[in-house]
């Protein structure tokens, strides 16, 4: 079965379309077809005609359409290979022969202090905004950007938003793949949405409605820490942090890109030492990072879940119960964003952990994934399972008992 059928997307000069649909329909195989990755780095059988500036690219390779296109992949880390952040931005400069709209985005996104850093010591949120800096440089070429709020904070959200704006008044064609599209409403001109292998106008997506927990936490404590402080390369995150995690309770952590919040949940999940502190608790706890393709480890996604030492039986039933039936026999590294997200949520339940530590969980989910997750984070914490949910998204807010913010390196309770 073709993932995509007689699709059709025709993208005029200063428009910026956004793409929605469920994990898996083929947001990103549609993006990857047109860059070019599909069919040169990814075998595939591909039919029709891709246009880029009224020129023909079927027989351009990667490298010949990036003079045409920028592209910004859904997973950033894949595609910044040089050293620091200021090697990365040079580059740009030289690909795109100095446009200035790249320096303006380089300012707007606030990198300036980050151009002697490392791009391995970045924050994930940091790294998205190098790479899409540098794929804005681009600007008024045609702009593919896949999934890119998916680690920005508030104010990236804001930053992004301003420089579609504005690139696409310079006349830049942009085609944009958005699960949380709301968070881009003002930025896009149209919406089309990929379903069933089929592409339709659709209406602009609205921010979800969110349930609140329906019960009451336990009152002992299922994961502590105390006077806690945290450092990665030679930088001071965090200070003096305390923070109890009751049985049963969902706590929302949100802050800055780069603030320390994964840093900190490797800490309380015993991957990373802390600099000062301690970290009470003697449960299992179980930890999704934002990277699902580290989690992965079976060459099928049935093989993960039997991983856990689950049989035949219950595996079907998780297989369904996390909408991944259909894809049992499929390897863990050919999924969306967002099914693995999902498969690896669900291999962490099959082993009921006392605590469950979720660094953004909405990447690549649509609304009815999202849904699915935040109905098991209910039913999993009412039985007591405490949970930590990390996410810049506040919409998630509503589903937690307390939430909490990283400002200035402290740890701050936010009132409703």
């Amino acid at each position: 079965m073709p993932v995509l059928r007689g699709v059709g997307l025709t993208v005029g000069s200063g428009e910026v379309v956004g793409m929605t649909g469920p994990s898996g329909a083929g947001k990103t195989s549609f993006l990857h077809a047109v860059a070019g990755l599909i069919p040169w780095l990814t075998p595939a059988t591909v039919s029709g005609e891709i246009t880029i500036d009224a020129e023909t690219v079927e027989d351009l390779d990667p490298g010949q359409r990036a003079h045409l296109l920028a592209t910004c992949l859904d997973r950033p880390e894949a595609q910044l290979f040089l050293a620091t952040v200021g090697q990365e931005i040079e580059a740009a400069r030289r690909l795109y022969r100095g446009d200035e709209f790249g320096d303006a985005a380089v300012e707007a996104f606030g990198l300036g202090p980050l151009l002697n850093r490392r791009v391995t010591e970045l924050s994930s949120g940091e790294r998205q905004r190098v790479a899409l800096a540098v794929t804005l440089a681009g600007c008024p070429r045609s702009i593919l950007l896949d999934e890119p709020t998916a680690h920005l904070d508030a104010a990236g959200e804001r930053v992004l938003v301003d420089l579609l704006k504005r690139a696409g008044n310079r006349g830049a064609p942009i085609v944009i793949t958005e699960q949380a599209g709301w968070r881009l409403r003002d930025a896009v001109t149209a919406w089309v949405g990929i379903d069933g292998g089929r592409m339709d106008s659709v209406g602009a997506p609205c921010v979800p409605d969110v349930p609140g927990p329906g019960h009451v936490p336990g009152a002992a404590i299922a994961l502590g820490c105390h006077d806690l402080s945290v450092s990665r390369g030679g930088r001071t995150l965090l200070k003096d942090v305390d923070l109890d995690l009751h049985v049963g309770e969902v706590v929302l952590l949100s802050g800055p890109n780069g603030s320390g919040k994964s840093t900190l949940a490797r800490v309380l999940a015993g991957l990373s030492a802390a600099d000062h502190g301690e970290v009470r608790g003697d449960g299992r706890v179980g930890l999704m990072l934002p990277e699902a393709e580290l989690q992965l480890f079976a060459s099928t996604v049935a093989g993960e879940v039997s991983a856990a030492g689950v049989g035949q039986g219950e595996r079907a039933r998780v297989l369904r119960r996390h909408r991944l039936e259909h894809l049992a026999a499929r390897a863990p590294w050919s999924l969306s964003r967002g099914e693995q997200q999902r498969l690896v949520h669900a291999a962490l339940d099959l082993l009921r952990p006392e605590v469950m530590i979720v660094d953004e969980p909405g990447q690549g989910l649509g609304a009815e994934d999202l849904s699915g997750l935040l109905e098991l984070i209910r039913r999993r914490s009412a039985k007591g399972r405490a949970y930590l949910v990390i996410s810049h998204r506040p919409e998630l807010a509503a589903a937690a008992h307390r939430r909490f913010v990283i400002r200035d390196r402290r740890l701050e309770e936010v009132t409703p």
